[in-house]
């Protein structure tokens, strides 16, 4: 049996190889439902239509009342009218002269034109009621998955199989919409269909099996040609995509724009796009003419079956068993049934694509209520005077290498603690670790003698300040930048001055066109942008501003010039004289020379600890790897010396 990645595969191509290979839950769900039966999908109907009225019902209950009722009165008003044409057409068909014929329908004319009043209303309430929960069902849907998403385990967040499942669940939000329009819809449809063929059944009961012959073979066209478009859009998908990254590259900007004009890659590139767009629309003819061929099949059986269901229904009118205005309001029947029935079995194949999407969706959710951060517990300690690391071991889903393994290291009140090592070394890891983001696997971490995992972890988090390498350029204004580390503060004024002076980022604020206000986002209209260096002062004050009792702080000064960074250096270590306690992870080791305890990390071990000149004097991995340093900081002036002795 061929797999989706067979089935689909591209042939060889010049630009991309093997191609690129589309992936995650909207192909898989797209292939799903153009494969399945129709039976599947119907099956699958009765657990959809219970979640789309489940979810509207929370949304707003009183606008999918208002739908249903609209649906229901529709519906019976299509029948009435189907039954108030019949007698219109009785009267004016009857025997007699021309004026007493038409002064005998004017009562049912009258009716006709008050069902079509009635039914007109109701479509109206029914657009407006469910263009009302639409809105409303995708945001509760959204309001939800973020919810989950925000409140989940930093480390199950950071998971690669999770970051997949978030994926299809953001298309399920999305989908989880168009599944209640779509049963909503199907469901008016169908209402509608019964209630004609019901008042079909009351002229005649021979009228039904005939009005179904007349619809089946349009109904077998829409839903052939609707499935051949999924199968076309399944082969061609990555052709498609390949020809979209190409029309992205030669409209980017930046580094593509530059190499495009110098290199004269232009032509060569819309030669490529030429040749792709070119394939896809063959792909897009021969569908066509498939459809086409399809169509006149369709129509030449539709027509057959027309002719049959004339021939009998000129029978009947032959025999008596019904007549004319009923022979002629069966033929009004079978054009309305065929436009609702077709409309319907188009809606399958939808439907069930929007329940495979509705399905991640549920399932993602349950996975983050499952691996929620735990809000119960005690309350973590104020001023915490003792934080303890003991024998702690941590390991990132999906790796099979420790990042952190059998780590000790203490921290005191108004200590600064150094964290140093290679790349990969675990540093960050450890941070994390005591900032409350991982849980250990194994080994302790406690705050004045309570275990971590016995704490309340919003009143852990509240304690502690993050600044990141890394850190976040959110696109806000400049005074939220800064104040995201504790939004809605008292004092905001008084506080957001003394983090800037501490950041230095007055001088950046003041330059700005708005001050404070000025919106930092260059893509929005309005917005400006900031250096690597402005945005580390930012994120600095925000630091500031957070006025936690643990601050930590990974690689804080990387986009700083060297002057800069070794007055912010002093500046952090100062923080720890009005009791904060100060973790501090750099590769400028000669920066933290003052700290009261540096941890030396190797493959998630601990294989050093002690101050600046104990490690110094012990001459391990720390004193190499500070000697490297300085040895790469004198080699210039080394190599000037010995040019001028050669000279």
């Amino acid at each position: 049996m061929l797999t989706m990645e067979t089935r689909y595969r591209v042939a060889h191509d010049p630009l991309y190889g093997s191609g690129i290979r589309m992936n995650g839950a909207w192909v898989s769900h797209v292939s799903a439902a153009s494969e399945v039966g129709f039976w599947t999908t119907a099956r699958s109907l009765p657990s959809l239509a219970w979640f789309a009225l489940r979810t509207s019902w929370r949304a707003d209950r009183r606008a999918l009342l208002s739908v249903g009722l609209a649906q229901v009165v529709q519906a019976a008003v299509s029948a009435f009218g189907l039954l108030a044409v019949n007698k219109v057409l009785i009267g004016l068909l009857a025997a007699g002269p021309t004026p007493e014929r038409v002064r005998a329908a004017v009562p049912a004319l009258m009716m006709v034109g008050l069902v079509l009043a009635v039914g007109s209303l109701m479509r109206a309430l029914a657009t407006a009621a469910q263009g009302r929960l639409s809105p409303k069902v995708q945001r509760s849907a959204e309001q939800r998955m973020l919810e989950h998403a925000s409140r989940v385990e930093l480390s199950v967040l950071e998971d690669g199989a999770f970051q997949r499942s978030l994926a299809g669940a953001k298309l399920g939000v999305t989908a989880t919409q168009q599944l209640t329009s779509s049963v909503l819809s199907s469901a008016g449809a169908l209402l509608s269909v019964a209630a004609m063929a019901s008042a079909v059944s009351m002229l005649h009961p021979l009228l039904v099996p005939l009005l179904l012959l007349a619809v089946i073979p349009q109904a077998w066209k829409a839903v052939t040609t609707a499935r051949w478009e999924y199968l076309s859009a399944m082969k061609w998908m990555n052709r498609s995509r390949q020809k979209s990254v190409l029309a992205e590259v030669l409209t980017a900007q930046g580094a593509p724009a530059e190499e495009i004009r110098v290199h004269g890659l232009a032509d060569f590139l819309l030669s490529h796009y030429r040749r792709l767009a070119g394939a896809l629309e063959d792909e897009r003819s021969r569908l066509a003419k498939a459809q086409a061929m399809v169509g006149v099949f369709a129509d030449a059986a539709g027509g057959i079956a027309r002719v049959l269901t004339y021939v009998a229904l000129g029978w009947l009118l032959v025999t008596g068993a019904v007549p004319l205005a009923t022979a002629a309001t069966a033929v009004i029947a079978i054009t309305r049934v065929t436009g609702q029935l077709t409309s319907l079995l188009l809606q399958f194949n939808d439907l069930y694509t929007h329940g495979l999407f509705v399905a991640d969706y549920t399932r993602t959710l349950d996975q983050a209520a499952a691996h929620a951060i735990a809000v119960d517990g005690q309350e973590a300690s104020e001023h915490p005077s003792h934080i303890s690391v003991r024998n702690v071991h941590f390991t990132y889903p999906g790796s099979d290498e420790p990042a952190v393994q059998g780590v000790d290291l203490d921290l005191r009140r108004g200590e600064i603690i150094a964290l140093v090592g290679v790349n990969g070394s675990g540093k960050s890891t450890l941070a994390r670790l005591l900032a409350g983001l991982h849980r250990p696997e194994v080994g302790t971490i406690t705050w004045d003698g309570v275990e971590v995992s016995s704490l309340n972890r919003a009143s852990l988090f509240s304690r502690v300040a993050w600044i990141g390498q890394d850190f976040h350029r959110w696109p806000f204004t400049a005074r939220l930048n800064a104040t995201l580390g504790r939004p809605g503060t008292e004092n905001e004024e008084d506080r957001l001055a003394a983090a800037a002076t501490f950041a230095e980022a007055d001088e950046i604020v003041a330059a700005l066109p708005d001050r404070w206000e000025t919106l930092l986002a260059r893509n929005f209209e309005g917005g400006v942008n900031l250096s690597g260096g402005q945005w580390q002062r930012m994120a600095l004050a925000r630091g500031h501003f957070r006025d936690a009792q643990i601050l930590i702080c990974d690689e804080p000064t990387a986009a700083l010039d060297p002057i800069t960074e070794i007055e912010t250096f002093d500046k952090l270590m100062r923080l720890a004289g009005n009791g904060q306690t100060v973790v501090l992870i750099t590769h400028r080791l000669g920066s933290i020379r003052y700290a009261d305890r540096i941890y030396h990390l190797e493959g998630g071990r601990l294989t050093e600890a002690g101050t600046y000149d104990q490690l110094m004097a012990l001459g391990g991995s720390f004193a190499r790897m500070y000697q490297a340093q300085r040895h790469q900081y004198s080699l210039p002036s080394q190599d000037v010396s010995r040019q001028e002795s050669q000279a």
